[in-house]
């Protein structure tokens, strides 16, 4: 008998198949070590700095820097924030795609050994034989696959764009806020202090009967009110810098210590020079959530494309060897589906409609972009002359006490009369950082339609492909 499992072809084979096959490696999830991790994060991390400088290309002495402006800001985001872990989870997922989308169906090998209870006198009982399966893709259906996944591929590394775009404008935002409690406790902490005062002075008055008990209270109430509203901006002072952390990815105590500058608030850009037409044709062409629905629609193409294909049938081929009772006998087989009672109409009704939802979902989103993109310039241009307006209303109500001083140190009017001009002139400040703070809402609501600064000169940095945490510093 011949022993065909000792041959050296065979033992090749079962080594190629042991030697080419993956191991598990466990990696367990440890909430109280990642939450260890997550409070142990610090704007102070040397690895962060070299980050920042690589991005920045420059150096940053000292550090941690004296002020973390918007460009410093955002940079920590991306090096923190778990969002674009998430994102670029996936765009690694659908490059793994690429990979199963271009394997090619393995050969099989089929064993059907035989006993004989009556051979011949002088024949061996058994019969042994072993067949090979190869099959053989037709009609470019491999092609296809391999240009749906890179079509998803492409489309998942837009979508990470878009989660870093996400993650500056949520920044952002939080940092609008801080800017506009900040400013709001400064101004009426002026306030107070005038409320105080003007209190002091009527409480003389009564006592010298020159002022009634209710005029006495109204002051006390306008005082309290002051006071009560600086708590309220000191709460918004301490919930917007919460949010900053967040949108960082850090505990809120990594930004103790740490001054915020919020000058980019201070003097929104004009508008004059940015035409309705060209910001539109540059959201509709430049955004990353358009590139990614392009790249889905072209990925739903292919994927009809493949469905298509899978109309015309594999070849099988199977050479095939027969050890028959002392006969050695060859053969070979061609096997081929015959597509007479399905001829996938299923799938590809499916992958046309999947076509035709992903050519719907890039129309609304085209469309939603061209309302957003008009509604924010309209509302960013209605806000600035909103601002402009206060800015003259601030001026002429600086104008106004600075007569109001000149008169009293002419001794024309008394300090109460004076006192309050500075508090009309406080109030009228209000009024004008709520313009500029509306401003600024706006401006964010343009970016976002653009999805970049509408400023050139402020940073827009790169997205990085893996964590910067876990690459080697």
């Amino acid at each position: 008998m011949v022993n065909i499992f000792k041959k050296p072809f065979f033992v090749l084979i079962t080594l190629t198949i042991l030697v080419g096959c993956a191991r598990f490696s466990p990696k367990p999830l440890l909430p109280e070590k990642t939450a260890r991790e997550f409070e142990a994060r610090s704007l102070g991390s040397p690895n962060l700095k070299k980050f920042i400088e690589n991005n920045l290309k420059r150096q940053i002495d000292p550090w941690p820097p004296a002020r973390w402006d918007m460009d410093t800001l955002t940079l920590a985001a991306f090096y923190y924030s778990p969002d674009l872990d998430v994102a670029r989870w996936k765009w690694k997922e659908a490059e793994a795609g690429i990979i199963t989308a271009g394997g090619r169906p393995n050969p099989s090998v089929s064993l059907a050994p035989e006993y004989s209870t009556n051979p011949a006198s002088g024949t061996s009982p058994w019969v042994l034989g072993f067949s090979f399966d190869i099959p053989i893709e037709t009609a470019g259906k491999r092609g296809y696959r391999i240009s749906e996944a890179k079509g998803r591929t492409h489309a998942a590394r837009f979508a990470l764009a878009t989660a870093a775009w996400k993650i500056r404008s949520e920044l952002r935002g939080a940092l609008l806020d801080y800017f506009f409690a900040a400013r709001t406790e400064s101004i009426l902490r002026e306030q107070v202090k005038i409320q105080e005062e003007m209190l002091a002075l009527i409480k003389e008055r009564l006592a010298v009967g020159e002022v009634s008990e209710p005029d006495v209270m109204r002051a006390s109430i306008d005082y309290d009110r002051a006071l009560l509203s600086v708590r309220q901006a000191q709460s918004m002072l301490i919930e917007a810098r919460a949010k900053v952390a967040g949108a960082i990815g850090v505990p809120v105590a990594a930004l103790d210590g740490a001054a915020l500058s919020v000058g980019l608030f201070e003097t929104p850009p004009p508008l004059e020079k940015f035409s309705l037409s060209e910001l539109r044709r540059e959201a509709l062409t430049n955004r990353s959530d358009i590139l990614e629905a392009l790249m889905r629609y072209a990925a739903s193409q292919s994927r009809l494309q493949l469905e298509i294909a899978k109309q015309y049938p594999n070849v099988h081929i199977g050479p095939g060897y027969l050890y028959d009772q002392g006969q050695n006998k060859w053969g070979i087989g061609i096997t081929v589906e015959l597509p007479v009672l399905n001829g996938n109409q299923g799938p590809i009704a499916e992958a046309e409609a999947a076509r035709s939802g992903e050519a719907s979902r890039f129309e609304a989103l085209q469309g939603r972009i061209i309302i957003d993109t008009g509604r924010a310039v309209a509302g960013y241009r209605s806000s600035l002359e909103r601002l402009r307006a206060a800015d003259r209303l601030a001026s002429e109500k600086g104008k106004a006490v600075s007569s109001l001083e000149a008169q009293y140190n002419a001794g024309e009017i008394d300090r109460l009369a004076l006192l309050g001009g500075e508090a009309e002139y406080e109030a009228v400040l209000l009024e004008r950082l709520d313009g500029l703070a509306n401003a600024d809402r706006m401006l964010g609501f343009l970016e976002d339609a653009l999805q970049r600064p509408l400023e050139p000169s402020t940073l827009l940095p790169a997205v990085p492909d893996q964590n910067p945490q876990e690459r080697k510093q």
